[in-house]
C-alpha cells in the first residue's frame, strides 16, 4: 500500500573540489561558526541533504575558519563545485564563486592536470545531460558504463512482473540444532535443484513472486509476501541475539567504513550475515531470483566459481536490521556513494531491498520518497510497512547515473515500533 501527498521537497547537494583538500560547512550566518558537513579530497565529490536557501562554504584543510568561497542552494540545482582555476560568472549558481583571481594551471603536475580536465569534461557533459533530460542532474563521472545488474521495467503505474523461485517460504522453523551457521563450502549447493529443509517449507515446487510498480521515477516496486511470518520472526530473533546499537550515517565513497552518530538517524540496528542460518541464506537466494542475479554473486565465492568476476567478495552487504521506536526516524538521504576522477567506475550501492518485519499496532514509519515524479502531484510517495512485504528501488539508472530521485526517508513512528531490514547490493563490485 502506498500513499501520496503534498510535501516539502528537499534538495540534494553534490560538492566538487579541485586540487586542494577542503571541508564543506553549513553556514548559519550572523558570524557564527559553520557546522561540518563533509571532507572532500582533490578532484573528489561528496554530498548532503539540504533545502533551497541554505548556504554552504568551502574551507581548506586545517583552516576551518577561513572560507575559500560560499554558495547558496537554489531550487533545481543539485550539483555545486569549487574551481580555483576558473572565474565564475555572477549568474553561475552552480559554481562556488570567489573574489580571488583564478589560480594558474601551471601549478599542477601532469596527473593533476589530467584529473582537472576530466572534471571539466564531466561538468560540461552534466550541463548537456540536464538539458537533454529536462532537469535531471548528472551524479556520475563521464564516461560511465551502464549497470551490470538487470533493471525491471517501470513503464506505467501498476505494471507487474512475476518471477518464479524454488526458494519457497519456510512455514515452520527447523529444529534449533539444524539452524546452525553456514560456511562458504556448505552454502554452495552441488545440486541447485535440491532445496534443503523442504519438509519445513510450503508444499510447492516453485513460488511466484510479483513485483508491482508504484513509481516510475524513481523506480520503486512493492513485493507482497516476499518473506513469510516465520522468516520475519527468525530475523528478529537473530537480531535480538546480537543486540541492537545506535544507527550511524556513513561516507560511502569507495566503500569507506567511516560512520557517525547523527541526529538525522535516531534508530538502532544490528547486522545479520547471510551465513547466520539456512533461513537467511534462503532469503538471499529468493532475492537473487527476484532480481535475476546469480545467487553466487551475493556471497563469497570459492576459487573455481565464476572465475570471470574481478573479485570473490559478495556484491551484497549483510542484512541491516533496523528498529524504530515512537518518534524515531531517518531524515531524507541517499544510499549511494559518489565517484571521482581516479575512480570513474567506482562501485556504489545500486539496489536496495527493504524487508518489513512487522506491522502490528504500528502507525507511521512509512518509507517516503519526497521527490516522486508524476503527472498529478508534486508531493511524495510513501510505502507503508506491512509484515512480509518488500520494497525494491534502483539507485542507479540504465545509463549508469545515480538516481537523484531515490532520496528517501524513514518517517517517524507515531505508535508502536517498527522493524525492517535493508539488503543493499553493489555495482559493479563491492570493495
Amino acid at each position: 500500500m502506498v500513499s501520496t501527498g503534498k510535501k516539502i521537497q528537499p534538495a540534494r547537494t553534490r560538492f566538487y573540489a579541485a586540487f586542494i583538500l577542503t571541508f564543506v560547512f553549513r553556514d548559519p550566518g550572523r558570524g557564527k561558526a559553520g557546522s561540518y558537513i563533509v571532507a572532500i579530497g582533490p578532484f573528489e565529490s561528496g554530498g548532503t541533504a539540504t533545502y533551497p536557501g541554505h548556504v554552504f562554504y568551502f574551507a581548506p584543510h586545517g583552516k576551518p575558519s577561513q572560507p575559500v568561497c560560499y554558495f547558496h542552494v537554489v531550487k533545481g540545482t543539485s550539483v555545486y563545485y569549487y574551481d580555483p582555476f576558473s572565474k565564475g560568472g555572477s549568474d553561475d549558481t552552480a559554481r562556488c564563486v570567489t573574489a580571488d583571481a583564478p589560480q594558474s594551471l601551471e601549478s599542477l603536475n601532469d596527473d593533476q592536470k589530467s584529473q582537472y580536465e576530466a572534471h571539466v569534461v564531466n561538468m560540461k557533459f552534466g550541463e548537456a545531460y540536464k538539458e537533454f533530460t529536462g532537469g535531471s542532474e548528472w551524479l556520475a563521472m563521464y564516461p560511465k558504463s551502464p549497470p551490470s545488474h538487470h533493471i525491471w521495467g517501470t513503464d506505467y503505474f501498476g505494471q507487474e512482473h512475476t518471477v518464479k523461485t524454488r526458494e519457497t517460504h519456510f512455514k515452520q522453523l527447523p529444529p534449533s540444532q539444524e539452524l546452525k551457521a553456514l560456511t562458504s563450502e556448505s552454502m554452495r549447493r552441488n545440486d541447485p535443484m535440491a532445496i534443503p529443509f523442504k519438509e519445513y517449507r510450503t508444499n510447492e515446487t516453485f513460488m511466484d513472486v510479483t513485483l508491482k510498480v508504484v513509481s516510475c521515477e524513481p523506480r520503486i516496486f512493492e513485493i507482497p509476501h516476499l518473506i513469510s511470518d516465520i522468516e520475519a520472526e527468525h530475523l528478529l530473533d537473530l537480531s535480538m541475539g546480537k543486540g541492537l546499537h545506535r544507527s550511524t550515517t556513513g561516507d560511502l565513497r569507495r566503500g569507506s567504513k567511516h560512520s557517525d552518530v547523527s541526529s538525522t538517524r535516531t534508530s538502532t540496528n544490528a547486522w545479520i550475515s547471510r551465513y547466520s542460518s539456512p533461513i537467511v541464506d534462503a532469503i538471499y537466494r529468493r532475492v537473487a531470483d527476484v532480481l535475476l542475479i546469480d545467487e553466487a554473486l551475493l556471497r563469497f565465492r570459492m576459487a573455481d566459481e565464476k572465475p570471470e568476476t574481478p573479485t570473490k567478495q559478495s556484491l551484497s552487504e549483510d542484512l541491516q536490521l533496523v528498529h524504530y521506536d515512537v518518534g524515531e526516524e531517518y531524515t531524507t538521504h541517499h544510499d549511494f556513494g559518489y565517484p571521482d576522477t581516479r575512480h570513474p567506475e567506482s562501485p556504489s550501492r545500486s539496489i536496495n531491498i527493504l524487508l518489513y518485519l512487522n506491522d502490528d499496532d504500528l502507525e507511521g514509519g512509512e518509507t517516503s520518497f519526497p521527490r516522486w515524479r508524476n503527472a498529478h502531484t508534486d508531493g511524495g510517495i510513501d510505502v507503508k510497512p506491512e509484515k512480509g512485504k518488500a520494497a525494491l528501488f534502483y539507485m542507479v539508472g540504465p545509463d549508469g547515473n545515480r538516481d537523484d530521485l531515490t532520496q528517501h526517508a524513514a518517517l517517524p513512528v507515531i505508535k508502536g515500533e517498527k522493524y525492517m531490514a535493508n539488503l543493499w547490493i553493489w555495482d559493479p563490485i563491492k570493495p
